[in-house]
């Protein structure tokens, strides 16, 4: 989903680390001990994104490599990226066969970036989020999050506010989601969540910490002091924004 994460309201509680072009900020200091242990890092990548060029998907895999005994690069599958579409109100015929390009793009770009760094393959994975979806931990947390929807009302505001913002990028001044145009919508984060709850469980590492570009607003809910819908104890966050160039 372009830029489904959103600045949260309250700046992470660790200082910032400047390394390889990018900026790394843990949002907590839990998570800064996970990027710290460095035993594997979940790339998440959006399809559609322009930020996410073949340049600097190579100069994440290298900030990776440099920090991570394991790399895990993966993007959503069709059916989740049509929700942002469906969201938009496109017909369904025509939000997959927007989603099915923005995948395929995304995946060449990966795929060149892949060869181009020259990772040891033990180190690294390449994945579409739907690899996971069958496994008992990501069935889970994926129900943790359901649950969380239906007895959390802060929670499931923040989520409606994400993904209203998100299928405002490219609609005209003043559009608002109709109630299922945002369903459809909600979709593609709930489909991401798991893997912000409990990427460990779900890939079978013994600590994740998954990385993306901004931290999103419901990171307190994950990740803060007496989080609501905490996400488990070996998962970790980090915001990795590139440098200004000099």
């Amino acid at each position: 989903m372009h830029d489904w994460a959103m600045p949260t309201a309250g700046a992470p509680s660790t200082e910032a680390r400047r390394g390889d072009g990018f900026l790394a900020t843990s949002f907590s200091e839990r998570c800064a001990g996970l990027v710290d242990a460095g035993h594997h890092v979940f790339l998440g990548i959006s399809p559609g994104n322009g930020y996410f060029s073949e340049d600097r998907l190579l100069a994440l895999l290298g900030w990776a490599a440099a920090r991570f005994t394991r790399i895990t690069i993966a993007h959503p599958d069709t059916g989740t990226v049509a929700c942002t579409y469906l969201g938009r109100g496109y017909p369904p015929r025509h939000a997959r066969a927007r989603a099915h390009r923005d995948v395929r793009q995304t995946a060449n770009r990966i795929s060149r970036a892949v060869a181009t760094a020259r990772i040891d393959p033990a180190r690294l994975d390449v994945a579409r989020f739907s690899d996971f979806y069958d496994t008992p931990a990501y069935r889970a947390a994926l129900e943790r999050v359901t649950r969380a929807h239906r007895e959390q009302p802060a929670f499931h505001a923040t989520c409606t506010r994400m993904v209203t913002g998100v299928l405002r990028t490219t609609m005209p001044a003043g559009w608002t989601p109709s109630t299922g145009q945002l369903s459809a919508g909600a979709e593609y984060l709930d489909r991401e969540l798991p893997f912000l709850l409990d990427t460990p469980g779900i890939l079978g590492v013994p600590a994740s910490v998954f990385a993306y570009r901004a931290t999103p607003a419901l990171a307190g809910f994950l990740y803060g002091p007496d989080a609501p819908l905490p996400a488990a104890v070996t998962q970790g966050f980090v915001t990795v924004e590139p440098l200004p160039q000099p």
